[in-house]
């Protein structure tokens, strides 16, 4: 597989993007943190006094979740599979314009061919375990409650 340099290590086109996806990262985790903390809460409480009520609230966030795994799990796959589709086109990956950004070297070749081609397999594989995820969330809830 054949690499060519696009761009230095400190121009901003290489460390910015970086830096803003740690950023949206971290906010999102530290943001799901404390919704968690403060669901399990308030779940733990209403299971003191309406335990019925707080398994019916448990049940609704497990199905909730698991939409929300799904539906990030296909988004992510079509992005995925959009990226290796451009990059088993261009025979180059990343694939040039917004979706090289970052990108310090790129493959190009026949290598780049070959890895995009197995990319699109494994963005099957995820778009087929999000779905496969949401089933298993209503199935074990099914089981559970049944």
């Amino acid at each position: 597989m054949e690499w060519q340099t696009i761009r230095s290590w400190r121009e901003p086109g290489f460390w910015l993007p970086m830096a803003c996806a740690v950023l949206l990262v971290s906010a999102i985790a530290l943001g799901g943190n404390f919704w968690a903390q403060h669901s399990i809460e308030a779940l733990r409480q209403m299971a003191t006094t309406d335990p019925a009520a707080a398994t019916a609230a448990a049940q609704r966030g497990l199905r909730l979740l698991g939409w929300v795994v799904c539906g990030f799990s296909l988004a992510c796959a079509m992005l995925l599979g959009r990226y290796f589709q451009l990059g088993l086109r261009e025979l180059r990956l990343p694939p040039s314009g917004w979706w090289s950004l970052g990108a310090h070297r790129v493959a190009v070749g026949p290598g780049a061919g070959t890895l995009s081609r197995f990319g699109l397999g494994l963005s099957a594989l995820l778009a087929a375990a999000g779905v496969g995820c949401l089933f298993a969330v209503s199935h074990l809830l099914e089981i559970l409650s049944g």
